[in-house]
């Protein structure tokens, strides 16, 4: 009998082998990332591919491929982005890439050297001083206060003065015989020799209705002091005057706002130095009226009796309204230049482009 073959046995299934594990998917780099973007044109561009082949199925393929490679040549291709180690860190290039995505392909051109020099040398201008500048602030801003209480002394040493403060309620009357009328003829004849060329006869040759010297000679000879200080006041007041004027000039050519900061700080300088007078004078008027005669004459030559004329015509009354009426003019003309000159953002701006016009050669 024929042997029976014998049936093959199946094999043992082998295990399957395991398969490697999978291995996490690379990052893209951020430049694929980009180029995987589309634009808008290009969307646009495969709507318009995509219409055409469903209307021109019945057509051939070569016709269509044609027609692909042609619409795909009209696509302008997304530039590639540089790589990251290389990617341009100037303004110029950052600006020329921003125009690139939106449309605009006009690069915008670096700055040349001398361009940079030039900015450079105009913003120095227009921040910089002149030479003469900030020693011409200083100068107008010391000059300021001194002209003004000299401006204000000269207008308190007048009859029209001296009459307001013998008319005001309060004031003490003479008590030795002299009337209102005859007093301010009196008085008057003292301030006028304060203010013109005359010499000491003008009040010797003065007598009373009694037919005696209206001032002794010690009198006299204290006016002809006092004379001498108002005299040097005045010519202190010229000259600062010219002072003032040509330095005000100077900042009004050369440096736009320059006057109007060294008024307003000549102001708080003022106000500074009328403030700390005017405490010494509250505090202690007596010793204040003795240390400011110590001051300006010597010893002995301006003290006298309550009987003399001049005690008579100038009590001490006539002082203190004297040192009020100063202080109000000076307060005046403060308050004046400080409203006038107050720094606000509309006066430097204003002073801003006045110096930038300077600086560029515009106007005057």
């Amino acid at each position: 009998a024929a042997a029976k073959p014998v049936a093959a046995k199946p094999a043992a299934a082998k295990p399957a082998a395991k398969a490697p594990a999978a291995k996490p998917a690379a990052k893209e780099p951020v430049e694929d990332v980009i180029r995987a973007i589309k634009l808008p044109h290009e969307i646009e561009a495969e709507k318009q591919v995509q219409s055409e082949a469903a209307a021109g199925a019945g057509k051939s393929a070569e016709p269509q491929a044609s027609e692909k490679a042609t619409t795909a040549q009209s696509v302008p291709p997304v530039s590639a982005a540089p790589k990251t180690g290389s990617l341009p860190t100037t303004k110029a290039a950052v600006a020329q890439a921003r125009n690139r995505v939106f449309g605009s392909y006009a690069p915008e051109p670096e700055p040349s050297e001398a361009a940079v020099k030039r900015r450079v040398a105009r913003e120095r201008a227009l921040n910089s001083k002149p030479a003469l500048g900030r020693t011409a602030q200083v100068i107008v801003a010391l000059v300021f206060p001194l002209l003004t209480l000299i401006a204000a002394i000269r207008l308190v040493a007048t009859p029209a003065f001296l009459a307001l403060s013998y008319g005001r309620p309060g004031f003490p009357s003479d008590s030795f015989g002299f009337t209102d009328s005859e007093r301010l003829t009196y008085g008057s004849y003292g301030v006028d020799y304060l203010n013109n060329f005359a010499g000491p006869e003008y009040l010797a040759g003065l007598k009373l209705s009694t037919g005696s010297s209206m001032f002794t000679e010690g009198e006299v000879q204290h006016m002809v002091d006092v004379k001498n200080l108002i005299g040097f006041a005045y010519i202190l007041g010229a000259v600062l005057a010219v002072i003032l004027i040509i330095g005000v000039w100077y900042l009004a050519k050369r440096y736009a706002g320059g006057v109007r900061r060294a008024l307003f700080s000549g102001a708080i300088l003022a106000l500074a130095g009328i403030a700390a007078l005017a405490v010494s004078a509250i505090v202690g008027w007596d010793n204040f009226f003795t240390q400011f005669h110590a001051l300006f004459f010597s010893d002995g030559t301006w003290t006298f009796n309550v009987s003399d004329t001049l005690i008579r015509l100038y009590p001490e009354q006539y002082w203190l309204d004297s040192a009020i009426g100063i202080a109000v003019l000076v307060l005046a003309t403060i308050v004046a230049v400080l409203i006038s000159c107050w720094p606000t953002g509309r006066r430097r701006e204003a002073a801003r482009l006045r110096q930038e016009a300077r600086a560029f050669g515009i106007g005057n």
